[in-house]
């Protein structure tokens, strides 16, 4: 493993580099909040994920700790949790991960409540590129944020699709 510098919900205000994405969801803030620690939804609905383990058990809270693996050689990232109020907010940071990309990465959800099924999600991923990832930054930068609205898209469209979450909102 090739440590991260951890840090606190201070650093998606600082960092670097950031992107901030938020949408509209016809889930109510606990649909929400469900397909985020439903393991099995990420690879879904996260492209590139292919597993996420969560290694601290439930209920998730500061310092929980996940292994989220991708497709495409397999990289591994180690993250810890360092805000969590269920329903509301949650964010994690790195420790580290299996390859040289980052020396801090995180990413912060904040939701609020719509009323009448629905929440808006407010994602900022935040982050300082390492070694040859901070030499390509600015050529890989608009693929980046790209993909992770692409990402921020496809969340809506599988709650949407899953019908214990969209029944929420009926």
């Amino acid at each position: 493993m090739i440590e991260c510098r951890t840090f606190d919900v201070g650093f998606f205000e600082r960092a670097p580099e950031k992107f901030v994405f938020e949408r509209e969801i016809d889930t109510t803030p606990e649909g929400l909040f469900e397909v985020f620690e439903d393991e099995n939804s990420w690879p879904i609905w996260g492209t590139g994920i292919s597993k996420v383990d969560w290694t601290s058990p439930k209920p998730y809270q500061v310092g929980t700790t996940r292994t989220v693996t991708f497709h495409g050689g397999g990289m591994e990232v180690y993250e810890v949790f360092i805000a969590w109020e269920q329903n509301r907010e949650m964010a994690f940071c790195l420790t580290g991960a299996t390859q040289r990309v980052w020396w801090s990465f995180g990413e912060h959800y904040l939701v609020e409540d719509l009323g009448n099924g629905r929440c808006k999600l407010r994602w900022t991923v935040a982050y300082e590129p390492r070694f040859v990832f901070a030499k390509i930054h600015r050529f890989v930068k608009p693929a980046m944020k790209f993909w992770l609205g692409m990402l921020a898209d496809n969340l809506v469209k599988y709650v949407r699709e899953q019908p214990q979450h969209a029944a929420a909102a009926a």
